[in-house]
């Protein structure tokens, strides 16, 4: 197989999956031979990444990161894409590790969201601890000239829950649920929301009203994945 790209996915599987349908909804030519060529490493038993930056005495994700770039990076994709936000809290050491090009999803969602929403205003984070504590979005943001709303604990665990019990671990979503995590953000006066982890991203899948404003990190990731692999299509013809 010539010019595919590669997939470092597993954490959580549920939102990889995700990430696969969304991309076969926004890109489905007439026939089997037009998709996209890739190759999928699903290394679900990479340790948690929030837990390791919360409390370093649990596992490091690093290691199993890494062995699956050098994996992946032996089979020579044009480049390679992390559909996991709390993951980029190891990105320089991944991208350190290999020649193949890494999609950074951090950086396509600042360039998306001064597109889409212009500057100087108020984003509202909703992510993992990890992705918060680390502050992979605050300070880009910040830096950005954008004014930054952390969810309350209240709030946080709710989001918690929406991540944990809901996507990772029953694979289902309420959607009033998910609606008043955003309208809590909306409330305390965010222009926007930022879908900072992508089963939160999953939850976004399943919402066909769309009412509150949002700017989706996977989503991101999918738009400059579709983008960079209809290059790729036109190499193979």
């Amino acid at each position: 197989m010539k010019h595919f790209f590669g997939i470092l996915g597993g954490m959580g599987s549920v939102a990889t999956t995700n990430f696969l349908i969304e991309l076969n909804k926004r890109y489905h030519p007439g026939k089997d031979q037009d998709y996209f060529n890739y190759v999928l490493f699903n290394h679900a038993e990479v340790p948690d990444r929030t837990a390791y930056i919360l409390d370093r005495s649990n596992p490091d994700p690093l290691p199993p990161l890494l062995e699956s770039i050098e994996q992946l990076s032996k089979l020579e994709p044009a480049f390679i894409i992390l559909p996991c936000n709390t993951a980029h809290y190891f990105m320089p050491s991944l991208k350190e590790s290999t020649s193949i090009p890494i999609i950074d999803m951090i950086e396509e969602t600042l360039i998306c969201l001064k597109q889409q929403f212009g500057e100087k205003k108020t984003i509202g984070l909703a992510g993992t601890e990890g992705t918060i504590k680390s502050r992979l979005y605050q300070t880009p943001l910040e830096e950005a000239g954008y004014t930054v709303t952390l969810p309350p604990e209240n709030l946080q665990k709710k989001i918690n829950e929406l991540i944990y019990t809901q996507v990772k671990n029953e694979g289902s979503v309420s959607l009033p649920f998910y609606y008043d995590i955003l309208r809590s953000f909306i409330d305390m006066g965010c222009d926007a929301v930022l879908l900072c982890c992508t089963e939160v991203s999953f939850a976004n899948s399943q919402d066909d009203e769309k009412i509150y404003p949002v700017i989706d990190t996977e989503k991101v990731l999918l738009e400059k994945t579709i983008a960079l692999a209809k290059q790729l299509k036109e190499k193979n013809e």
